[in-house]
């Protein structure tokens, strides 16, 4: 009986050790890199996204997150997901556009009205027939590119330090971070503000110690990324919401078989969805903890015309900054309406 029992044992502790041993060596390691922390938006994403090919795949093919920005910041990360230093990243579109222009049509404010015009249902990032032109269009321009999925959290909000922004002269005399994109800056420009061109990495520290007293990012990165420290005031706007896009090195996904390109575009696009309605939902929970545990007032816009009319008024010279110009432009602004290319 006993030796009966002790065979038992030994093959429970073999089957352990091999499931270990199995779940230790996938056949498939991607690495993906993102700017966050694993509780934001992006980083639920990336998590979610390996959970997914893992699930698909039976454990053969592994995600590995690198969470943090440890690869850098995004501009950095875009460079070596190009190079294939790294496989895999979901970054925002604005730092991709330095490699594939064609993604500034992304960063266009006023272009898009909802989070649906992004990633509803024929929304720009969602698969279909028009994030299969930005692909086309992203390879093309940077050589070693290629978008598989697409996400946002939300349109960008002014946070503040000190005081509401409450109408467009509350800009005047504010040190305002933005990202290093040439779109966006024209943008700022066209409401009389020249803002300071921080890395994302470097902007708690701006807050933290005054270098800046304002920037404009979705409301989430408050929450959960500490800024609510520093930051008390929030305007919700609509000129932007933020777009970002998962990329993979073209040659290292061409090196993959069919079987397992296809498990990695079906985790991507069951992601996109998912995470999607995650993000409609997170925003309730963002601005109740806000207000209720860290004192943070949310504030409204008092001349929303002004902000769009300007805006828009800077587009045709923004046309430029797009890869396809003006044609790529309406192209978008058509399928935006008509969930056709045609």
């Amino acid at each position: 009986m006993m030796m009966k029992l002790g065979t038992a044992i030994f093959s429970l502790a073999t089957l352990a050790m091999t499931a270990v041993v199995a779940e230790a060596a996938p056949r498939v390691t991607i690495t993906y890199a993102h700017c966050c922390a694993p509780e934001h938006t992006y980083g639920v994403y990336a998590h979610e996204l390996a959970d997914r090919v893992a699930e698909l795949s039976g454990g053969e093919i592994k995600i590995e997150v690198l969470d943090g920005g440890v690869m850098g910041p995004e501009q950095a990360i875009a460079q070596k997901v190009a190079l294939g230093t790294v496989q895999m990243a979901g970054i925002t579109s604005n730092n991709v556009a330095q490699l594939a222009p064609a993604l500034n049509v992304l960063n266009l404010p006023y272009l898009n009205s909802s989070q649906d015009d992004l990633t509803g249902e024929h929304g720009l990032l969602r698969a279909g027939p028009y994030r299969d032109e930005l692909n086309r269009r992203v390879l093309a321009e940077s050589g070693s590119l290629r978008v598989i999925g697409g996400f946002t959290n939300a349109f960008r909000s002014l946070l503040a330090t000190d005081a509401c922004i409450s109408n467009i002269e509350d800009l005047q005399g504010l040190k305002i971070r933005a990202p290093k994109n040439p779109v966006m800056t024209t943008m700022w420009e066209s409401w009389g503000v020249s803002t300071y061109p921080i890395d994302w990495g470097e902007t708690f520290g701006a807050v933290a110690t005054g270098v800046i007293d304002a920037f404009d990012s979705p409301t989430d990165v408050v929450l959960d990324l500490g800024f609510h420290e520093h930051i008390k005031y929030i305007t919700e706007a609509t000129y932007l919401p933020l777009s970002a896009v998962v990329v993979i090195n073209e040659p290292f996904f061409e090196s993959l078989s069919d079987e397992d390109r296809a498990i990695i575009l079906k985790a991507a696009d069951e992601t996109d969805v998912a995470h999607a309605e995650y993000v409609k939902n997170n925003g309730k929970r963002v601005r109740k903890a806000l207000v209720e545990d860290h004192g943070v007032t949310f504030c409204e816009l008092e001349d929303p015309e002004v902000w769009a009319a300007r805006a828009q008024g800077a587009w045709p010279e923004l046309f430029t900054l797009v890869g396809g110009g003006e044609d790529w432009v309406e192209m978008t602004v058509k399928y935006r309406d008509t969930g056709s290319m045609k």
